[in-house]
């Protein structure tokens, strides 16, 4: 199960869609898993922001431009998520079986993202 496999609490990189860019690449150092969710103040997910996102942004936007970064401009909006409930099979399916292949979804319950999940967590357990 995703359960499982899921980096969840304090190993849930989340950040608030107004954080900073040096705020987002501090917790994807912090964390090293790749990708940080962007939540709203209750937990519900609004989107991720990946390693390849920030330095695609930072390359595109002017030195000056880059205070003005922030969560949000920078994240993947409303992006497709799997529930803890649901195989590890299913996750890995969802993540190679897409027009541009991904490598991590948000875990939700409802709206509120609870984790995150890798292709390397799943691959790592031999699935």
């Amino acid at each position: 199960r995703v359960s499982d496999l899921m980096h969840s609490g304090s190993d849930n990189p989340t950040v608030l869609p107004t954080a900073s860019w040096l705020e987002v690449i501090r917790v994807l150092s912090e964390k090293s898993l790749g990708a940080v969710n962007v939540v709203d103040s209750e937990g519900n997910l609004l989107g991720i922001v990946t390693d390849g996102d920030v330095r695609r942004m930072v390359q595109r936007v002017k030195a000056t431009d880059l205070e003005h970064l922030c969560a949000e401009t920078m994240m993947t909006k409303n992006p497709i998520s799997i529930s803890a409930e649901r195989l590890a099979a299913e996750a890995l399916d969802m993540m190679e079986n897409r027009p541009s292949q991904i490598s991590v979804l948000p875990v939700v319950e409802g709206k509120r993202c609870i984790g995150l999940i890798r292709i390397h967590d799943i691959v790592r357990h031999g699935l």
